[in-house]
């Protein structure tokens, strides 16, 4: 039984020495298509990665939002916000005959900003804080 084994052993290694001859590979090759991957398993829900910021459609959002909450979180009415988020949606030209689909696509995102915004008034510090409550981390 220990020659039937030993057997086997050698033939495993000899084909996977012939293998590796016949594929010009070392073993280092061999054993690093076997490693795992240090690439994140993550991967953006965003299309791009692109920042926002510098872009006239979202450093407008900006500005905006800014001079809406100027007098504090608390005092933000909802409904105007909205209204005005979406007139700005509406006469941009980044979106052409597709704004009323992103007006739709966005339609819970002012509400959600109140919120982020009323825990967190830092989100209004600067406009790379804004994008990542807008749309998270690039």
């Amino acid at each position: 039984m220990k020659y039937t084994l030993l057997g086997l052993i050698a033939v495993l290694l000899s084909f996977l020495g012939f293998h590796l001859g016949a594929n010009s590979q070392g073993e280092d090759q061999f054993l690093e298509m076997h490693r795992i991957s240090d690439a994140p398993a993550t991967v953006s829900m965003r299309q791009n990665d692109f920042a926002l910021c510098g872009q006239p459609f979202y450093d407008d959002v900006y500005a905006l939002t800014v001079e809406i909450f100027a007098e504090g979180a608390e005092n933000v009415n909802l409904e105007y916000y909205q209204e005005q988020v979406f007139a700005l949606v509406r006469s941009s030209k980044e979106f052409g005959d597709d704004a009323e689909a992103f007006v739709v696509h966005i339609k819970d995102i002012p509400g959600q900003l109140v919120d982020i915004i009323f825990e967190d008034p830092e989100v209004l510090a600067s406009c790379a804080n804004f994008s990542v409550a807008l749309v998270g981390p690039p």
